[in-house]
């Protein structure tokens, strides 16, 4: 059964904030629909602390106003417990019984893909940072306009990683990854993108039930790379790593939104005799590259310290939307017209924790900055990989 939870963080919850908030405030309702529990439970967590976040640094700023009339957040949450039945049952909960018309989630694709169809007919906008949501055609789709992506363009995280390979320089690369959906969603940009960097690449995959991978290394091996690439499930990558440093498979290991603590002893328990480095859709959240993002980290670590480790990075897929949805409303003059607020969003630049952020023209999903980390005789060079906004 899906567990259904009501925020208002305008309530005697938070009775310190009301001294900001104005008397006549009215409320805006928007849903979050995510994995608070279950296997999906270590992505769904962060980007829901981090909306939780902001609607209580908006309400305890005041609120807003929109063509003269002040506001409120109401954050009103469903756990989906990373069950489709429960993920297509809490968003009718939000859209049909709640009346939200703003929802933010399911981070995994699975969830995020048949959510859609609940919340496009009612005409709400919907947040998700679901790759598939990409992949698939729908933040492309003119005739559902209403969904916006919040992580960045496979395309746009291949140019990082394809950037960091050519950094290490890297000649030939094997994708180690599972074999599901998720994992073939970056074929068509990651593959070709590599090889046109002159890059020899090869894939190995191994079934989402496999229990022990060096044989699977040791398959990775055979070819002679340079660099083994491991792309998902990143919890397994410590799995992935040891065999790879025991079996000596590459003189370099890296993949997308990894922890560094892997590199730094969290695999091996030492750190690694080889090169490490990995993608971010954002900067990194656990070796901040800058003031902001180590003050937003601060401040998030606070809130919800159970955020910590890899899967921080996750919150920024959250945090930054939710005001960039309030600058929407401010501009479109309405809190209720989800078309022309979401017109409003498909042009406008924020300045967010995370750069500037903007949807992209041809495909509604977020610009912002990304990160890449490096990781070498045990030192952490975090950078951030500047947005594409216009």
């Amino acid at each position: 059964m899906t567990k259904f939870i009501r925020y208002t963080f305008a309530s005697t919850l938070l009775a310190g904030s009301l001294m900001a908030m104005p008397a006549w405030a009215d409320t805006v309702r928007i849903g979050l629909n995510e994995s608070l529990s279950g296997s999906f439970q270590a992505v769904g967590l962060p980007p829901s602390a981090a909306i939780r976040m902001a609607v209580k640094e908006i309400n305890d700023a005041g609120g807003f106003t929109v063509a003269g009339k002040s506001y409120t957040l109401e954050l009103i949450e469903v756990d989906n417990q990373s069950q489709p039945a429960s993920a297509m049952a809490g968003m009718s909960k939000l859209v049909e019984d709640e009346g939200v018309k703003f929802v933010f989630g399911p981070t995994q694709s699975a969830l995020a893909i048949q959510t859609a169809e609940v919340t496009q007919p009612a005409e709400v906008i919907h947040f998700s940072a679901a790759t598939l949501w990409q992949s698939t055609g729908l933040l492309s789709d003119t005739s559902k306009p209403l969904l916006f992506g919040t992580q960045q363009p496979s395309a746009e995280i291949v140019r990082f990683e394809v950037e960091a390979l050519k950094t290490i320089g890297a000649k030939k690369v094997v994708l180690l990854t599972q074999d599901d959906e998720t994992s073939k969603s970056i074929f068509p940009t990651l593959l070709p993108s590599l090889e046109k960097e002159g890059i020899a690449v090869e894939t190995v995959l191994f079934p989402a039930d496999t229990g022990d991978l060096a044989s699977y290394v040791t398959r990775a091996k055979s070819t002679s790379p340079d660099t083994i690439f491991f792309f998902w499930p990143q919890a397994r990558v410590n799995e992935v790593l040891r065999p790879v440093v025991d079996l000596k498979a590459a003189e370099n290991f890296g993949g997308r939104q990894l922890s560094p603590a892997a590199a730094l002893g969290g695999a091996t328990g030492s750190a690694l005799p080889i090169t490490f480095f990995s993608s971010y859709s954002s900067p990194n959240f656990e070796y901040p590259p800058n003031e902001k993002i180590e003050a937003y980290r601060e401040r998030l670590l606070a809130f919800e310290p159970a955020v910590s480790g890899a899967f921080g990075s996750f919150s920024f897929w959250g945090y930054d939307f939710v005001p960039m949805l309030v600058e929407a409303m401010k501009q479109a003059g309405t809190v209720e017209d989800t078309k022309a607020i979401a017109e409003v969003l498909k042009t406008m630049s924020y300045e967010g924790v995370v750069g500037t952020i903007c949807f992209g023209k041809e495909m509604r999903t977020a610009r912002s900055d990304g990160g890449l980390v490096y990781v070498k005789d045990g030192e952490v060079d975090s950078r951030v990989f500047p947005n594409t906004c216009e």
